[in-house]
């Protein structure tokens, strides 16, 4: 998978310029937040279970969905897509469906650069704001930003915390 961002994104912002791999980490740190890749687009294939009228795709941003056929390779038609992942079939998707779908932004949100760039330099300044280990968990720093909450609540896969 293609980062979401590179170091040179970052510059201007404050604590740059940031080495590769902490730029990195940052970015990897908000992909695993909103459990999804974000960007570049990409083309995937997922295998869902169906079953139901409606079907999340593990995305946010759906360009467009290819096709959708059941577990003997069959097209599966009567189905809708919405752009935020939403896949539905008013008579329903058969038990077991593959997915293929272009989804992810060209390039990472802007309004993202801000917040990856302030976890970049709480990695590069050596602030942890949790630790855990043996199932013990100490938060030794809390920087909860409200508005980059509201932001990243954005592209958290379907609402996920």
């Amino acid at each position: 998978m293609d980062p979401l961002i590179q170091a040179s994104d970052l510059a201007g912002f404050r604590g740059a310029p940031f080495s590769d791999v902490v730029a990195e980490a940052a970015a990897e740190s908000i992909r695993t937040e909103c459990d999804w890749h974000i960007a570049p687009s990409e083309i995937e294939t997922v295998k869902l279970r169906g079953g139901s009228s409606v079907l999340l795709l593990p995305s946010m941003h759906v360009t467009e969905v290819s096709s959708v056929v059941d577990s003997y390779g069959n097209a599966v038609t009567g189905w809708e897509w919405l752009p935020s992942g939403v896949l539905e079939c008013p008579a329903g998707f058969p038990p077991f469906i593959s997915v293929t779908f272009t989804h992810g932004y060209p390039e990472c949100p802007k309004e993202l650069l801000p917040i990856i760039a302030e976890r970049a330099m709480s990695q590069a300044s050596g602030r942890v704001k949790s630790e855990s280990a043996g199932g013990v968990s100490i938060s030794m720093e809390s920087t909860t930003d409200p508005t980059s909450s509201g932001i990243l609540a954005k592209y958290r896969l379907h609402g996920g915390t």
